[in-house]
C-alpha cells in the first residue's frame, strides 16, 4: 500500500474544564471556540473542527505514532510494505461492520513494537473514501483532552485512543471517560463511531483484573468497555504469513533485511530498531549499563516515563561495584547518558532526554526509557531487587507522589520495610500541583503494609456456567461455550474459558482458541498457552508451537520452552535447540544457562562454557546441576516424563540413555 503525503499534524487542542470546553490553537493559547458539553445531538463540521478532527486522507501515520522503520537510502517513504496478518482479518471484520453503520471499537492488545498502531492504520484506509474523519485526542494531556471532548464526536469518526493506558489508567479520570466512551457506543444519533486503541498486556492485565475487593472496584467501567473488545497481535509473524512476507520483501528492501535478520520471524520489532537498541545495551560500558538498569527497575516497579536525571545518577552508583565506581571519571554519568541516546535505526534510543513536565519542575533534566527496553528489563529483572542506592535516591530526588507510593509498595513486597515506610510517608507529604489535585482528586492515604490479594470467591454459580459450557462444547456448539466461558471467567473460573480454548483447537478452529486461550491468559489463566504450543507441536507446526511456547514464557512458565528444546535436541536439530534454550534463559528459566553451557562444552567451546557457567551461578541457576550430566525437565514433569501417580512414563525411559554419557 503507497504511503500518504505527510501534512502537517494540527495544534488545535481540546481544553478541559467542567461542562464548557474551549479549543487552545497557536502558541500563545488563544480560545478560538467554545463550546458546551454533554448534548447528544449530532455534530455539525463546525464541531468537528473544534474537536481538531481531520479527514483520514490527510492524516499521516507517523503523525498517530505508528513508529519509524529502519532506513534504508533506496527508499523514501516512510514506512514499509504492510503485509497483514490473522489480527488484521479480525480488524477488517470491525471496520466493515462501522462502515456498514454500526458503531464499534476494538483494542489490539500486544507488545512494544508488534505493529499494533500501523495494523490501526491500515485498517481505516477504507474509511477515507467514505470521508470519516479522525480524532486523535492529546492536548493539554490525553486524558484531559479526551473527557472533555468525547461529548462532542460526531457521525463517521475514528476516535484514535493509542496507547489507551493513557486514557483509561488515570486515577479517577478513567473510569469517566470509560463511561463516556460507552456512551458513545451506544448512542444511535452519533452512529457510526469507531475506536480504536492499543495497549501492552500488561496494561490490559491490570485495567481488566477483578477487584481484590467488592467494596471497590477501580475499573467498574473500564473493564466491561474492554471485554470482548481485544484482538491480540502477536510478537512474531506465523508460519503462514512467510510466504506473503517473502513475497513483499522482493520489492522492499526493509522488509528484506528483516526478513534476514530478525529472529524468530520477529520482523515488526526488527524494523523499529529493536535489535540495535538491544546490541546497545549489550556493548554498554559499566556506567550506561548501571544507569539503564536503574531505569529499567524504576519503571517496573511502577514509576512514571520520566525519570530525573539526579536520581538516575545516584541510583545507578549502587549497580557499580565500588572499585569500578571510583575508577570512573568525574562526568561519568553525562558519558553514560551520551551513550544511551545516541539514535539506532529508527531513530530509536535507549534513553531519551524528554521535555519538562509540570511534575518534574524542580528537576534540571528528564530522561524516557525505550518501550521495548522497558518491556525487556520486566523480563530479565524481574527477580531483582535494586540496590540501597536506588530507594535512597527515590527518597532524596523523585517528587511525584505517585511514583513514590508505587515504589513503596515495591519496597514493602520485597521486605524492604524501612525504605517501604519512609517513601510512604514521603508521599504524604509531598504537595501537588493545582491543576492536578482539581482534575485527580487527592491522593489517598496508601497503607504500607501488603493487602491481601486474589480472586472472588468460586463462586457455584459460575462453577455451574462453567460446566454448562463444557456441556455445550461436548455438543458442538462452540460458539455459545465460548460466550459462556467468557463469561465466567470475567468473575472467577479463568481456567474454564482456557478448557474451552482447547476444545476449540481439537476441533480444528484454530483461529478461535488462539484468541481464547490468549483471552484466558490474560485473565489468569495462562497455562492454557503451553498446552496450546504442545497441541501444535504434536501436529508438527513447529514454528507455531515455539510461538505459543513464548508466549507462555511471558507469564513466567518457562518449562514448556524447556519441553521444545530437548525435543529439538532428541531429532537432532542442536542449532534450534540451543535456540530455544536461549530463549528459556531469557525469561530467567532455572536450568537454561547450565544447559548451554553444556552445549558450549560440546562444541569445544571451552571459554564460552565457563563463561556461561558462571553466570549460571553468580544466578543461582545452577547450583545443583552438573556442567556436563543435565537431565532434561520432560524426564521429570508429568506429563512428558512423569505419571500422575508419580510413575516414569515407559516412553521416556527408552530415551533416557541420549543424555547419559
Amino acid at each position: 500500500m503507497p504511503t500518504r503525503g505527510r501534512v502537517q499534524a494540527s495544534m488545535d487542542s481540546v481544553a478541559a474544564g467542567g461542562d464548557i470546553g474551549a479549543v487552545v490553537t497557536g502558541d500563545h493559547n488563544a480560545v478560538t471556540h467554545v463550546y458546551v458539553i454533554g448534548s447528544s445531538q449530532p455534530v455539525s463540521d463546525a464541531g468537528q473542527k473544534a474537536l481538531s478532527t481531520r479527514l483520514i486522507s490527510e492524516c499521516h501515520p507517523l503523525d498517530l505514532e505508528v513508529h519509524h522503520a529502519i532506513h534504508v537510502a533506496a527508499r523514501n517513504d516512510a514506512l514499509p510494505a504492510y503485509v497483514p496478518r490473522e489480527h488484521d482479518a479480525h480488524l477488517r471484520g470491525i471496520v466493515e461492520a462501522a462502515q456498514g453503520g454500526t458503531s464499534q471499537m476494538c483494542v489490539l492488545v500486544g507488545e512494544s513494537s508488534t505493529g499494533k498502531t500501523r495494523a490501526c492504520w491500515e485498517a481505516i484506509q477504507d474509511l477515507a473514501a467514505d470521508g470519516w474523519r479522525l480524532w486523535h485526542p492529546l492536548a493539554p494531556t490525553r486524558a484531559e483532552a479526551a473527557l472533555a471532548g468525547l461529548a462532542t464526536v460526531g457521525p463517521k469518526t475514528v476516535v484514535w485512543l493509542n496507547e489507551a493506558q493513557h486514557y483509561l489508567a488515570v486515577p479517577q479520570v478513567g473510569e469517566r471517560i470509560a463511561a463516556a466512551l460507552r456512551t458513545l457506543l451506544t448512542d444511535a444519533a452519533r452512529a457510526p463511531i469507531l475506536i480504536v486503541g492499543t495497549l501492552w498486556p500488561v496494561h490490559w492485565g491490570e485495567l481488566t483484573s477483578l477487584p481484590a475487593s467488592r467494596d471497590h472496584d477501580p475499573h467498574a467501567q473500564i473493564r466491561p468497555l474492554l471485554t470482548g473488545r481485544q484482538v491480540h497481535v502477536p510478537d512474531a509473524f506465523a508460519e503462514q504469513d512467510v510466504l506473503a512476507l517473502r513475497s513483499a520483501a522482493e520489492n522492499d528492501e526493509r522488509l528484506a533485511q528483516a526478513l534476514a535478520g530478525a529472529a524468530d520471524r520477529r520482523i515488526t520489532q526488527f524494523l523499529a530498531g529493536v535489535p540495535a537498541l538491544l546490541d546497545r545495551h549489550k556493548y554498554a560500558g559499566p556506567s550506561a549499563r548501571a544507569v539503564l538498569d536503574a531505569a529499567m527497575d524504576a519503571r517496573r516497579l511502577g514509576c512514571g516515563v520520566d525519570l530525573p536525571a539526579a536520581f538516575l545518577e545516584e541510583a545507578a552508583a549502587g549497580y557499580l561495584p565500588p572499585s569500578v565506581f571510583q575508577s570512573l571519571e568525574e562526568d561519568w554519568f553525562e558519558q553514560a547518558v551520551d551513550y544511551t541516546a545516541r539514535p539506532v535505526h529508527g531513530n530509536a534510543t535507549l534513553l531519551q532526554q524528554s521535555r519538562r513536565t509540570p511534575e518534574y519542575r524542580s528537576a534540571d533534566r528528564c530522561f524516557r526509557l525505550a518501550d521495548y527496553m522497558e518491556q525487556h528489563g520486566r523480563r530479565t529483572r524481574r527477580a531483582l531487587c535494586p540496590p540501597s542506592s536506588f530507594w535512597e535516591a527515590a527518597l532524596e530526588h523523585l517528587s511525584h507522589p505517585s511514583d513514590i507510593d508505587a515504589l513503596a509498595q515495591a519496597a514493602s513486597s520485597r521486605w524492604r520495610l524501612r525504605y517501604a515506610r519512609l517513601l510512604t510517608e514521603r508521599a504524604r507529604q509531598l504537595p501537588r500541583p493545582e491543576h492536578a489535585v482539581r482534575f485527580y482528586g487527592e491522593i489517598p492515604d496508601h497503607d504500607w503494609r501488603d493487602v491481601e490479594a486474589g480472586r472472588p470467591v468460586d463462586h457455584l454459580t459460575c462453577r455451574a456456567l462453567a460446566d454448562l459450557a463444557q456441556t455445550t462444547a461436548e455438543q458442538g456448539d462452540y460458539e455459545q461455550a465460548a460466550a459462556l466461558a467468557v463469561q465466567v471467567a470475567e468473575c472467577c473460573q479463568p481456567d474454564g474459558l482456557a478448557e474451552i480454548a482447547l476444545r476449540h483447537e481439537e476441533a480444528g478452529l484454530t483461529v478461535e482458541a488462539s484468541d481464547l486461550a490468549h483471552h484466558a491468559a490474560a485473565m489468569g489463566a495462562p497455562s492454557c498457552l503451553s498446552h496450546l504450543a504442545m497441541m501444535r507441536e504434536d501436529a508438527a507446526l513447529f514454528d507455531q508451537a515455539e510461538h505459543y511456547a513464548r508466549a507462555a514464557a511471558e507469564y513466567g512458565l518457562t518449562e514448556t520452552l524447556a519441553d521444545l528444546a530437548m525435543r529439538r535436541e532428541a531429532a537432532g536439530d542442536r542449532d534450534r535447540a540451543q535456540d530455544l534454550w536461549e530463549a528459556a534463559a531469557v525469561y530467567g528459566h532455572h536450568e537454561a544457562l547450565a544447559i548451554i553451557a553444556r552445549f558450549q562444552y560440546e562444541a569445544n567451546d571451552i571459554d564460552g562454557a565457563v563463561h556461561t557457567a558462571r553466570e549460571a551461578l553468580d544466578r543461582g541457576d545452577a547450583a545443583r546441576h552438573r556442567l556436563h550430566r543435565v537431565e532434561p525437565l520432560w524426564i521429570r514433569l508429568w506429563p512428558h516424563g512423569i505419571e500422575p501417580d508419580g510413575t516414569p512414563t515407559s516412553s521416556i525411559q527408552d530415551h533416557r540413555s541420549w543424555w547419559e554419557y
